[in-house]
């Protein structure tokens, strides 16, 4: 592909562009580099919880800590539910915000 340049007023032309175009894998891996670079840092939190149906990955739930005041926001990104002839235990990995 090649872009005309123009400067100015638009009446003299300038050298053209003739960068070749990004394929996919490449826009996938400069997108990943970019949101790398600005991401926020993040705490992994461990929770057990009483079995309820319906968690889902990516989810946004409400925790307490009792060492904190106020109760927090994190995204669930891993459930682990084992099941035992007495007992369901539900195991949430979140991550938190810094």
């Amino acid at each position: 592909m090649i872009i005309e340049v123009y400067r100015g007023d638009g009446q003299r032309e300038g050298s053209p562009i003739t960068e070749p175009l990004l394929s996919d894998e490449a826009l996938i891996q400069r997108g990943i580099a970019e949101m790398d670079a600005h991401a926020q840092p993040m705490n992994q939190v461990e929770l057990s919880v009483v079995f309820r149906p319906g968690f889902r990955l990516g989810q946004i739930v409400e925790a307490s800590d009792p060492s904190m005041a106020i109760p927090y926001r994190a995204k669930i990104v891993g459930i682990q539910i084992t099941l035992t002839e007495d007992d369901i235990d539900t195991r949430l990995t979140l991550e938190q915000p810094r």
